[in-house]
């Protein structure tokens, strides 16, 4: 039980952590405040997964030096976004990131700039960030530690259910665009599309690995902002 907790409690810190990171990161880059990641709360599994994974291989790689380590770091960081990429597209048809602009990229889904910025990372955490927190996990008593991996657990599952469902969703919508919601007014399309704002901000390089629609979707949706923009203006000046 106590491995478990510890996994959890793990898991949820750093999938944590790498949220505040992207969102800093993708809110600067984009201009505008992003929550990132396919998840509706501040979670994205693939940091929880990474640190968890190098925890666990620690026996294996306690003897290793830092260069060692670095290579291990950019293999383990690039077998799970390669594995993540061919999930979202094998089960719901999407691409969420397209690493196609950038070079040495391997179907789009992973690209040697950022597995080495993986290995960095990977580098800063197990020699620097995971020792501290470490000594500051084990401080906080058996009974909390376990109630909190229970409430996280609970809140975890829940989000990856609801996102899933709205990631299908979205998949669908994406679909049968052309066919059912391009001709629409923008009081209806807004409408029918805002459920999927998030995931559109937040993957703005996402396309549909089954129709090349998603460039009409982007069109209609950038439309959509000019109208509300413009609409904002004329109230404020009214």
């Amino acid at each position: 039980m106590t491995i478990l907790t510890n996994f959890i409690l793990t898991f949820s810190i750093y999938a944590f952590a790498g949220w505040v990171m992207e969102a800093i990161y993708r809110s600067c880059l984009q201009r505008r405040m992003v929550n990132p990641g396919f998840l509706s709360g501040p979670f994205l599994p693939i940091y929880g997964l990474f640190a968890t994974l190098v925890i666990w291989s620690s026996g294996l790689i306690g003897n290793l030096t830092w260069p060692w380590l670095f290579i291990w770091f950019v293999f383990l960081s690039t077998l799970l976004e390669y594995a993540a990429g061919w999930f979202f597209e094998r089960f719901f048809h999407l691409q969420l990131w397209d690493y196609h602009s950038i070079p040495f990229n391997l179907h789009g889904r992973i690209s040697l700039p950022f597995s080495l910025l993986w290995g960095v990372l990977g580098l800063i955490f197990y020699l620097i960030i995971h020792p501290v927190v470490q000594i500051q996990l084990y401080q906080i008593p058996t009974t909390v530690r376990s109630i909190s991996a229970l409430i996280l657990t609970g809140y975890v599952i829940g989000d990856l259910i609801h996102s899933s469902l709205l990631l299908h969703r979205l998949e669908r919508f994406i679909s049968v665009f052309q066919e059912r919601y391009e001709r629409l007014e923008f009081p209806s399309f807004h409408s029918e599309c805002s459920p999927f704002y998030r995931l559109l901000h937040t993957y703005p390089k996402m396309r549909h690995t089954v129709t090349e629609k998603m460039a009409l979707l982007h069109n209609k949706l950038e439309a959509l902002e000019h109208f509300l923009n413009q609409q904002r203006k004329k109230f404020y000046n009214s």
